[in-house]
């Protein structure tokens, strides 16, 4: 089923009048496939570190939860930012977990509970595909607000990465 929401108006999904904001078609239809991809990594990502949340067990037990929980309310919301930012353009954002399977580039690993290093492995990912992505709306697409919206995010993950990484040090200083 090809909902064709990156290459030109799905009759069902078309949004009547197209923003007249100095990017031309090709550029916001490009941009747009990047704020999916990055939609689809913020989605797989708040589903992982909710399992980890709800399978939070053993030694700082408490701090992990919190810590957990807090960190996918904020990839929910960074979801939003992202989302508005796609309608901003005149695009739609994607929305079923298919689509989000579909367009992420982390990876789904179905069965396993995800631990602290997996999550920090996928936050560094996904600063990784930010900071070239950034780099491309700003020089490519010349979407200075598509750029500074991707670092804004990517300084989001660099925290939380930073933060689950303090928890995991002191654990492998000891072995």
């Amino acid at each position: 089923m090809d909902l064709n929401r990156n290459n030109g108006p799905n009759p069902k999904l078309k949004n009547l009048i197209q923003p007249n904001i100095g990017l031309d078609v090709e550029s916001r239809h490009s941009v747009v496939e990047i704020l999916n991809h990055l939609l689809a990594n913020e989605a797989v990502l708040a589903v992982k570190t909710r399992s980890a949340h709800w399978n939070v067990s053993g030694a700082g037990f408490f701090e992990r939860y919190i810590l957990f929980a807090s960190q996918y309310e904020q990839l929910n919301n960074i979801s939003n930012e992202i989302a508005e930012r796609v309608r901003m353009l005149g695009g739609v954002a994607i929305g079923s977990l298919q689509e989000f399977i579909r367009f992420t580039r982390v990876e789904e690993q179905p069965g396993i509970i995800p631990d602290t290093l997996r999550l920090i492995a996928d936050h560094e990912a996904s600063i990784r595909f930010m900071r070239e992505d950034a780099k491309k709306c700003s020089d490519q697409y010349e979407d200075q607000g598509t750029s500074e919206l991707l670092v804004s995010i990517m300084r989001l993950h660099e925290k939380m990465a930073w933060m689950l990484r303090s928890i995991v040090e002191p654990e492998l200083a000891r072995t």
